[in-house]
């Protein structure tokens, strides 16, 4: 039979041994580490009149692959010099127009969050607010490019919206600098080699135009 003192020797060594396995499983659940926001929304990018209103989507991606909605927990915040819009309070992401001026305005929303490892990471959309005549031109990927992940060769994609409204198809692109971007045909390019160019595109529906620089790094 086993003694007072061997039990509690054996129920010592046994509360070790478990403690040492439960730090070590623990050890397989790190945090994942949030290293970009992307800001979207299913609606128009424009709030054409007084009132209108558009539901913002900030979504995080973390160094292990993995996306989450972060609309509820980022903090929004606004560049608005003329005060146009108004984040809501109580539904986190939701743009209200205060006016529509003509013509449109552009403003930025951000969404920022801290970061597991303690820095700050953000994401911006830029919403137009009232009727514009300037097209707003994305590209996909987006600037600044790296060469490390997107290679020279590599295909880039311009999309133009007016008021909301995608005009890519009626859209000519060109670019300031061929040996960093070049303009294929169409709304579609290439990445070249290291520098900064301004691509321009012009609808001939309308006449509107607009433009987008693009940065390649190393």
């Amino acid at each position: 039979m086993l003694t007072a003192k061997r039990k509690l020797l054996l129920l010592t060594s046994f509360t070790f041994l478990m403690s040492l396995g439960w730090a070590g499983c623990r050890g397989f659940f790190v945090k994942p580490t949030l290293t970009g926001i992307t800001v979207t929304t299913l609606q128009s990018t424009n709030l054409p009149n007084q009132g209108s209103t558009v539901q913002l989507i900030a979504t995080g991606a973390y160094d292990d692959g993995s996306h989450k909605n972060l609309s509820g927990t980022t903090t929004w915040s606004k560049t608005d010099p003329q005060n146009l819009v108004t984040l809501s309070t109580t539904n986190p992401g939701l743009v209200t127009a205060n006016a529509a001026p003509n013509p449109g305005v552009q403003v930025t929303i951000q969404a920022a969050a801290q970061s597991s490892n303690g820095s700050v990471v953000s994401g911006t959309i830029t919403l137009t607010v009232g009727t514009s005549t300037t097209l707003t031109l994305t590209s996909n990927p987006a600037s600044p490019i790296s060469l490390a992940t997107t290679p020279a060769g590599s295909g880039i994609t311009f999309t133009a919206t007016l008021n909301g409204t995608d005009v890519t198809t009626s859209t000519t692109f060109s670019s300031s600098n061929s040996a960093v971007i070049a303009i294929s045909s169409g709304s579609t390019g290439t990445v070249q080699g290291i520098g900064t160019a301004t691509i321009t595109g012009t609808d001939s529906s309308n006449g509107a135009s607009g433009t987008i620089v693009i940065t390649v790094n190393q």
